[in-house]
């Protein structure tokens, strides 16, 4: 079924696919956030530049996602902090929070229109959460100096979210959502007149490195290239061998209902703020500009996307929203995000920084994967500082190797599962 972002874009991009050989100072694996930011600012840099997507532009998860433009890492400071140390936490918290802001400002710039608003709430489905939310909001107040968020007690979370089944939570108004294909297709559009040269359809078979450049192979034709960027994510399969144990793709799904009468949409979001709440497998769901429901929960890990997606999704909707079972669901889809074991970035270079890799944003990749193209494109120009901070944090292999670290991850899916259910 069509998402409800490719039936409402409202930019059209057809690029070629790559016939024959040519030559570029970087070519770009993936067409997403994080290459297409890529391409954006080495272009502008002046940089002879090549971006290579299997299939179109943000047809991967930069496409089909949940739309939350999210400050800070996929992990909360507390856990960053006791894993990391408070210093490292910081400059973590800093760059989550440029990347929350050079979302906006890329919109501002290249006048992207993508919904954008403001707004994120974070509700607890068990009212043993709250005491959390609240110390959390307090920590990062009084030792981030950060304002934007607020505690939410149990009765105004019911009202905000319009239903009975949430407690207490936070809620950030520096935080904002957006429809992610039009935002994934506004930095294209921004990229192609920067001169960058991007192909469709070309997926990338293989790539071999020599000594002085990097010969990238897809079925019509090939790229030589002086370095290359692997901005797959959730997409890398066996390209790169090398980062494979790092990531595991997961597939989530979203649904769309049928556009709400005005009192139904005044009583499940008086606000038209988003939401995700405190389960492990999260639900999240705001409203589109023509007041749908996009509700996304549900997730597996299985190598295709599943054919059924709706029911598996209107489940935990009906749940929340008991009264709107039955509604008429008019968009059902999926895509592929890519996790990291502790659920924050992996960025690495390899063979002396001839090629660079940034991906695993756990589901948090509107503006982190938007503004890693900015950090990419500065550590090629010789200014990693913050690529190299971030390239710095410890990503354990998922265990079980290439056999077993699915099946694994399927049963550590299901006792959170239940967890979430108990």
């Amino acid at each position: 079924m069509q998402s409800y972002y490719q039936a409402s874009r409202n930019i059209e991009i057809s690029q070629p696919l790559l016939s024959g050989d040519i030559e570029a100072d970087v070519c770009i694996v993936g067409g997403g956030y994080t290459g297409l930011s890529s391409a954006l600012y080495l272009a502008k840099g002046g940089l002879n530049v090549v971006l290579l997507e299997a299939n179109k532009l943000a047809s991967g998860a930069s496409g089909v996602n949940g739309g939350l433009v999210s400050g800070g890492m996929r992990r909360d400071q507390f856990y960053i902090e006791k894993s990391l140390g408070k210093e490292y936490a910081r400059a973590l918290w800093d760059i989550g929070e440029k990347a929350k802001y050079h979302a906006r400002d890329l919109m501002d710039e290249y006048q992207i229109q993508c919904d954008y608003k403001k707004g994120i709430a974070h509700p607890n489905h068990k009212q043993k959460f709250c005491e959390d939310s609240r110390r959390y909001v307090e920590h990062l107040n009084q030792n981030y100096d950060y304002h934007d968020i607020e505690y939410i007690d149990d009765n105004e979370m019911k009202e905000v979210t319009g239903s009975e089944t949430y407690f207490g939570g936070s809620y950030d108004k520096g935080e904002a959502h957006c429809h992610p294909l039009n935002y994934a297709l506004g930095i294209a559009k921004a990229a192609l007149l920067a001169n960058a040269k991007i192909y469709e359809n070309s997926a990338v078979t293989s790539y071999k490195v020599a000594d002085n450049d990097v010969k990238v192979k897809t079925q019509n034709g090939s790229v030589k290239a002086k370095r290359l960027v692997l901005a797959c994510n959730g997409y890398l399969e066996n390209l790169e061998k090398r980062l494979t144990s790092k990531i595991l793709p997961m597939n989530n799904y979203i649904i769309a209902t049928e556009p709400l009468d005005s009192g139904t949409v005044a009583k499940i979001n008086p606000r038209d703020i988003a939401f995700a709440d405190s389960r492990f497998v999260i639900n999240y769901f705001r409203l589109s500009a023509d007041k749908r429901l996009l509700f996304g929960g549900g997730e597996n890990y299985s190598q295709n996307l599943s054919d059924n997606i709706a029911p598996i999704v209107t489940r935990p909707m009906e749940k929340i929203y008991p009264f709107l079972k039955g509604v008429k669901i008019d968009y059902a889809w999926g895509g592929k995000l890519a996790i990291t074991m502790n659920r924050l970035p992996f960025f690495k270079t390899l063979n002396n920084e001839k090629i660079i890799s940034a991906q695993g944003y756990s589901g948090q990749g509107v503006a982190l994967a938007s503004f890693s193209g900015k950090l990419i494109a500065d550590k090629i120009n010789g200014n990693g500082e913050i690529f190299d901070t971030i390239a710095k944090i410890p990503n354990p292999s998922f265990p079980g190797g290439k056999l077993f670290r699915i099946p694994s991850m399927k049963l550590g899916m299901l006792y959170y599962s239940l967890l979430d259910r108990l």
